[in-house]
């Protein structure tokens, strides 16, 4: 079972006791817990959506500078500092190295030091780096400026997972994780559309567009990093929000193997069982593969864009409904997961639909079916989001959920050092790297079948499994049983089947 002390005191910087709130029996009044769910949700979600909104808009706006007024000589970021072939993956690439190596450590640290003082670090660090970019005059300094984005971003999304996990129970967290991921979505859309409106600022004040586009999405998150230290709530056990019968209600619904704000700070005996479980290396392998999707999307879109046809205003502008289109097909699925209580299956759908949009790019040469293409590979947090909820319902307690999410993150965020190489090589359609993410999400969806096969597809913990739950699961082809969840729900103590406990 996961530690707790009695004494456990909240993490350093929030002066606030915490109470103890005992675990009740699960009569609860459905219209109660409901009206709880959605006052939750509107003073949780706002705040980490529209950083990452803001988050995903100041990491990719790369790709926008990059064509930002290509049609007009002189005045593009590649024309100033030679972005072609292999010198601009190694620009996305240099992002990569330290963030990946910083996130893994990065949600004990948000625990310590509270949510909202550690986010709101990471915001104006970025903001601070991302306006620093419009100085660049070498490529070198170009370099250099995304190295220190990437140490100032680093901790972020596993971060906001993590955060999620101390609110909801594991089946509520996929249709969260959707409407938080969708905002990559969002402000793909909205960046395309900013993009082409500053693309018209271009000369004035003696800057180019992509000098205005670096110092305009670079104020919102030195402002929401200022809003968030003061107002963001931290842990259920301090929140101002709530009154003491909703807090009472929220912290007696929630599971033993929930992390918690008076768990102790680190279990080294958990972290390194989940670290060196088999568990831990099938997600990440599986979760790398779908993050090289994700960041070939996220990167190369306005150039795919390009490549079909729109240039200039016209191709950043077409980069919007590609986008739209994507933030609906993730929601939908979440929802859809949480509501079924299932994760493979959406799971595995999601990968059905980002699989036949690469094999769209990469077999085909007419622009219609290469834009639908493009629609198609944009929806990849739609696999991913049922894949990363179940991943944090195999786990229990405050050090495992923290490196499920943050080691399980960091390790496929290697993915956006491969990802950029993949698509180097400009010839044929990009080719060879539309291929190469497709065989990756092939190997991602056996990957999955296993993980299916072996812990069943229920988004709730094991321990919470009711004998009811178990006959209503989604069984694999040919008859194979969920033993895992199974023999996990009925014996406690079999630490081989969950980590952490």
């Amino acid at each position: 079972m996961k530690s707790k002390s009695a004494e456990a005191a909240l993490p350093q910087g929030d002066s606030t006791s915490v109470t103890s709130y005992p675990s009740q029996a699960r009569s609860i009044d459905p219209a109660a817990e409901a009206r709880l769910l959605r006052k939750l949700d509107w003073h949780l979600l706002p705040w980490i959506c529209i950083a990452y909104l803001i988050n995903y808009l100041d990491r990719s706006n790369l790709g926008n500078a990059k064509t930002l007024n290509s049609n007009v000589h002189g005045a593009s970021l590649t024309s100033k500092v030679d972005l072609t072939g292999q010198r601009y993956s190694l620009v996305v690439a240099a992002f990569f190295v330290p963030y990946v190596l910083l996130e893994f450590p990065s949600n004990f640290f948000l625990k310590k030091y509270t949510p909202s003082r550690w986010i709101a670090r990471i915001m104006l660090g970025w903001g601070i780096v991302t306006a620093c970019q419009a100085a660049v005059t070498t490529y070198s300094g170009l370099i250099i400026c995304r190295v220190f984005l990437g140490i100032a971003e680093a901790g972020f999304f596993p971060g906001c997972i993590y955060y999620l996990s101390f609110w909801y129970r594991p089946e509520e967290r996929a249709q969260r994780m959707g409407i938080f991921t969708s905002f990559v979505a969002v402000s793909g859309a909205f960046s395309g559309l900013l993009a082409t409106g500053i693309s018209f600022l271009n000369g004035k004040g003696n800057l180019h567009g992509w000098q205005w586009l670096f110092i305009l999405e670079a104020i919102p998150a030195v402002i929401m990093s200022v809003l968030i230290w003061f107002f963001m709530p931290d842990f259920p056990e301090t929140a101002k929000f709530l009154t003491e019968e909703e807090r009472t209600l929220l912290l007696s619904r929630m599971s033993e193997e929930n992390p918690s704000a008076k768990d102790a700070n680190v279990d080294w005996t958990a972290l390194r069982k989940t670290v060196l479980s088999s568990q831990f290396w099938l997600f990440a392998i599986a979760y790398f593969c779908m993050t090289n999707s994700l960041n070939a999307s996220g990167y190369f879109l306005p150039t795919l864009i390009s490549d079909i046809g729109f240039s200039g205003w016209r191709g950043q502008a077409m980069t919007v409904p590609p986008n739209v289109f994507a933030c609906i097909i993730i929601i939908g699925n979440s929802v859809w997961s949480d509501k079924r209580k299932e994760r493979i299956l959406h799971t595995l759908g999601g990968l059905v639909i980002i699989g036949l949009g690469y094999i769209l790019l990469a077999a085909t040469k007419t622009n219609a079916p290469r834009l639908v293409g493009c629609f198609l590979i944009v929806c990849t947090n739609a696999a991913v989001m049922p894949f990363l909820a179940f991943r944090m319902s195999t786990v229990s307690g405050h050090t495992a959920t923290a490196i499920a999410s943050g080691g399980t993150i960091a390790f496929a965020n290697i993915g956006g050092i491969t990802a950029p190489f993949l698509f180097a090589d400009t010839s044929n359609y990009y080719r060879q790297g539309n291929y190469t993410v497709f065989a990756m999400q092939i190997l991602a969806a056996f990957i999955v079948l296993y993980l299916w096969y072996r812990y069943g597809s229920s988004a709730v913990y094991a321990s919470d499994l009711r004998s009811e739950d178990v006959e209503s699961m989604p069984r694999l082809p040919q008859g194979a049983e969920f033993s895992e969840h199974q023999a996990a729900a009925g014996k406690e103590g079999e630490e081989d089947k969950r980590q952490g406990k």
